[in-house]
């Protein structure tokens, strides 16, 4: 087990080291907010991952804020040495990021509280008519098509009025003017059911976005995590230290004490303004809804803050990478949680918008296949339209072997599952507006149910024989 390093305390340490890496890239030329630095950003996420890396935009037309893109997913070895994983030959272990997530929901270590003078977050302090967000780079990150600009990777902090337990998710948030953003809260999400108890009370709640938090914090907020968790707690579990936090200026909250830049505010009960569209990470245009505002009480900032962004819109995109690894890890502890044995491996399909997920067990007894899709269905309620159960034979990483394993050991009318009227997401473009929430399921059990014959291929031992001798048969020279 690889357990995470310290070194990462925040946004800059965790760049500086990218940068030692080389997979930092500086763009010096001026470039356009509105248009340029998403298309820049899409292009180098079209690039096969080895070639990907981490952006910042040093000269972005009109302002002096720099912009970050790339910052944490734009790669799973990226993501990993966030981890202090060891990445060997380019090759990363993919289950031991896996594994820390996993230790880290176990083990939650509790925030630590500092004093405001010694946060760096606090080095700038703006509140009433010194508010504007406008004074900052945030970016369009669909050209032409969103209808503002969008805070892409703040971590929403929010506190449950009955338990005061926080809450930290990302969600897009679209600049309405100055000091109001509008934010999306959706059905299914702890946002939401924070808000709602807010709301059947009449009371204002208080909120707060983090900017450029740590590494871990970022990682965490993406995920879901079970309700009644504060995600801080988790990604102390990650970073193997307490969270350092501090109080904000103007509401009740706890915020990472090492972020770039908060944004404090309140919704107030029973107010919805038009927000979006915005262009999501199904890859189609998110339509226009009514949705909560944020009155912005106070902005808080360190000197030479740095603006972070994850773009979302079509696969592949940093958004997507770091909110597959935290479904995959999430589902395996919920698997195991439940009391699931056998449960080996996840993955999410990059490409999948959350939507397909492979999982990987050594069966155990009848019904086992449909038991982890049963598993996968209650913890991810309104993600997770395909689970595909297969057994350890496969690499599920490999979509050919995947695909192999589907074809050879699947009868449909015997190992297809459907789920009708289940839970599904505002977002996805396959259902009408009007019944949106309202999804189906399909497992697949691609397991054996009998005795099967031997593989007609060569046996490991003397592939891998080939290819250590590679070298000796005037061949061009393998790609894996």
């Amino acid at each position: 087990m690889h357990t995470a390093t310290t070194q990462f305390k925040d946004l800059r340490a965790w760049l500086a080291h990218l940068e030692e890496k080389g997979l930092l890239k500086h763009v010096s030329a001026p470039i356009d907010k509105d248009w340029e630095l998403a298309c820049i950003t899409r292009q180098v996420m079209r690039e096969s991952p080895e070639r990907r890396y981490a952006l910042q935009f040093d000269n972005v037309r009109g302002f002096r804020t720099p912009v970050v893109t790339n910052s944490i997913g734009a790669t799973r070895e990226m993501y990993a040495m966030a981890l202090g994983i060891p990445i060997v030959n380019g090759k990363i272990d993919k289950s031991a990021i896996h594994t820390n997530w996993v230790r880290a929901l176990a083990n939650r270590v509790p925030v630590k509280e500092v004093a405001a003078k010694s946060a760096p977050c606090k080095e700038n302090v703006r509140k009433g008519e010194k508010v504007d967000l406008t004074a900052f780079p945030i970016p369009i990150w669909t050209p032409g098509k969103d209808a503002a600009p969008y805070l892409s990777a703040g971590c929403v902090i929010q506190k449950d009025p009955e338990t005061g337990i926080q809450n930290c998710g990302v969600y897009r948030g679209m600049i309405q003017g100055p000091n109001r953003v509008g934010v999306l809260i959706q059905a299914a999400k702890d946002s939401s059911i924070i808000h709602q108890k807010y709301e059947s009370q009449n009371r204002p709640m208080d909120i707060a976005v983090v900017i450029g938090p740590p590494p871990y914090v970022a990682m965490t907020a993406v995920g879901r995590v079970p309700y009644g968790v504060d995600e801080l707690t988790v990604s102390g579990g990650l970073a193997g230290e307490p969270v350092e936090v501090v109080k904000c200026e103007t509401v009740d909250l706890m915020v990472p004490a090492h972020s770039e830049m908060v944004i404090e505010g309140v919704v107030q009960p029973g107010i919805r303004e038009p927000e979006g569209p915005f262009g999501e990470f199904f890859g189609h245009m998110g339509p226009q809804i009514r949705s909560p505002v944020i009155e912005i009480t106070a902005l808080t900032y360190r000197d030479g803050t740095i603006h972070q962004g994850f773009q979302e819109q079509m696969p592949p995109s940093e958004g997507s990478c770091i909110k597959d690894i935290a479904m995959e890890s999430l589902l395996l502890g919920a698997l195991s949680g439940a009391g699931i044995p056998g449960v080996l491996d996840v993955y999410v399909h990059p490409m999948s918008c959350q939507m397909h997920v492979v999982v990987r067990i050594k069966p155990q007894f009848p019904g086992h296949a449909r038991t982890v899709m049963s598993g996968v269905w209650t913890a991810y309620p309104n993600r997770s339209k395909l689970v595909i159960v297969v057994e350890d034979d496969c690499d599920i990483y490999d979509d050919d072997d995947v695909q192999w394993h589907l074809a050879t050991r699947v009868q449909p009318q015997r190992d297809i599952v459907v789920w009708h009227d289940a839970t599904g997401i505002s977002l996805d473009p396959s259902m009408p507006r009007e019944t949106c929430n309202y999804g189906s399921k399909l497992g697949i059990d691609a397991t054996r149910k009998h005795a099967y014959p031997e593989r007609s291929a060569p046996s490991k031992d003397l592939l891998d024989r080939v290819i250590r001798d590679w070298s000796k048969y005037g061949l061009p020279p393998l790609s894996r």
